[in-house]
């Protein structure tokens, strides 16, 4: 189950435009494995090292705007960026909020609001909320929304919504789908889906599915709409899906989504701040990558709830307790001893 994040001016800009129904259009038929929905997992990456990188870039002028997108392209690497950016909101906050802002100043652009294109808009009737990040970033002025002309098909989802996504340049322009810095997309979640169950989907030129994200879930502050924020490296068709949730192996990839949201969380949370699994999640042993996450996140605690034999416990593994081993699962009993109280 996907945790709602309530997050405060996470996103530089939004608007409403309008929404989504169906359509006659042309398909390509893709199919996910069992009608079972896995998103692509996201890799790690040290943040520490990245952040180190971005806060000794300054922007002043031109050149040295030119400098600092070589530095986040070449050294730290697209793929790496992207990851770490995913892995911390604080680290999202220091690239989008001063450095971005930097380029645009010594760039001399004015980044605007999404724009929703007239067929858009003449397809889609529902209101929508759809924010950017990133955008000056790749010497662009906005990120335009578009109905695309070709929406594959894909099985073990209940809704889908298409969008066709690109950058629009200071001179009007549509430029090429790549991108230098990842670009960060937040969109309403479409009436009627479940946000706990939303997955976006990207698909490569020839309609195959190029990656399933699982994007993370908050309530944006300007329109009050659940939403869902992920990062790209480029530009294509996307959909928002809400998933079947139908089979034990669908439970299974959701509480492995769980699971990988859980780490998500200690890798993004501030220092000194705790963590908690409630008792409603029915955890009662601890899989070695929440432990992992916490041993790499040293200023993070964990407390967690669960229920054992009849028995109700609370441990809490403060920061900088967490251990580094092979164990795959760390028992109920364990845990008590361990870490109780």
């Amino acid at each position: 189950m996907k945790k709602k994040l309530i997050i405060a001016a996470a996103i530089a800009f939004a608007v409403f435009a309008v929404p989504f129904g169906s359509s006659a259009l042309s398909t390509v038929s893709v199919a996910s494995e069992n009608n079972t929905v896995a998103p692509t997992p996201a890799p790690v990456v040290d943040v520490d090292k990245v952040k180190v990188s971005i806060d000794n870039i300054s922007i002043t002028d031109v050149s040295s705007a030119d400098e600092a997108v070589a530095i986040l392209k070449n050294n730290i690497g697209i793929q790496t960026l992207r990851a770490a950016l995913w892995q911390s909101y604080d680290l999202r906050e220091e690239l989008y909020g001063r450095l971005e802002q930097e380029y645009a100043d010594a760039k001399g652009i004015q980044i605007s609001k999404p724009n929703f294109t007239d067929d858009f808009n003449k397809e889609y009737s529902d209101e929508w909320w759809v924010s950017s990040e990133g955008v000056a970033l790749n010497d662009c002025a906005e990120l335009q929304v578009d109905a695309p002309t070709i929406k594959p098909s894909v099985s073990g989802v209940t809704s889908i919504c298409y969008l066709d996504f690109s950058l629009i340049n200071a001179e009007g322009r549509k430029v090429g789908a790549a991108v230098n810095v990842p670009v960060g997309i937040g969109v309403s979640v479409p009436a009627g889906m479940d946000p706990a169950k939303v997955v976006v989907y990207h698909f490569a030129a020839d309609g195959s599915i190029d990656e399933i994200i699982d994007p993370e879930w908050y309530v944006d502050e300007t329109s009050g709409r659940d939403s869902v924020y992920f990062l790209v490296d480029h530009f294509s068709t996307f959909a928002i899906a809400e998933v079947e949730t139908t089979s034990a192996e669908g439970t299974d990839n959701a509480f492995g989504r769980y699971r990988d949201n859980v780490a998500s969380e200690i890798a993004n949370a501030k220092d000194g701040a705790t963590v908690k699994i409630s008792r409603d999640k029915n955890i009662n042993a601890l899989p070695n990558d929440i432990m992992q996450a916490l041993y790499k996140k040293q200023t993070v605690a964990l407390e967690l709830e669960y229920t054992f034999e009849g028995n109700e416990y609370t441990v809490t593994i403060p920061a900088g307790k967490a251990e580094d081993n092979a164990i795959e699962w760390y028992g109920p009993l364990y845990l008590q001893m361990r870490y109780g109280k």
